[in-house]
C-alpha cells in the first residue's frame, strides 16, 4: 500500500501492517454490479501470488450467500512481501479504480507455527 494520499479511503482505515511474518484475513465488500469482474481480477491475483517470493499462502473466496462479498486469508513472510504483492499491476488496478471495492475489513495476526517432534 503506497502513498496514503493515493489510497482509497477503505485502505486508510486498516490496521498497521506488521514488519515480520503475519497472516491477514478479512472481507471485501464489492459493488454488486462489478462483483463478477472482481472475481476475475482475484483469480488473476491468486495466480500471480503463487510465484511471489514471500507469499506463503493466498486464498480468496466468494460468499455463497452474498456474491458481492469476498473473504480472504493470506500469509506473508513480512511487510516487504506484502507490499510487493500490493504493487502488482493487477492489485494496483483494483486499489486505484474505485468501481470494484466498496469496503474492506482486515485483521493482522501472527501465524501459529508447527512444532515438530524429533
Amino acid at each position: 500500500m503506497s502513498s496514503a494520499s493515493l489510497e482509497p479511503e477503505f485502505l486508510t482505515n486498516l490496521p498497521p501492517v506488521p514488519d515480520d511474518e503475519f497472516c491477514v484475513y478479512g472481507t471485501v465488500y464489492a459493488y454488486p454490479e462489478h462483483a463478477d469482474a472482481l472475481e476475475v481480477a482475484y483469480a488473476i491475483a491468486t495466480h500471480i501470488a503463487k510465484f511471489e517470493p514471500g507469499t506463503v499462502y493466498y486464498c480468496i473466496s466468494r460468499d455463497t450467500d452474498n456474491p458481492a462479498v469476498f473473504h480472504f486469508f493470506e500469509r506473508y513472510t513480512g511487510r516487504k512481501a506484502f507490499d510487493a504483492h500490493n504493487e502488482q499491476p493487477a492489485v494496483q488496478k483494483l486499489l486505484k479504480e474505485d468501481k470494484y471495492i466498496k469496503d474492506v475489513t482486515a485483521k493482522f495476526a501472527k501465524p501459529i507455527l508447527p512444532v515438530w517432534a524429533g
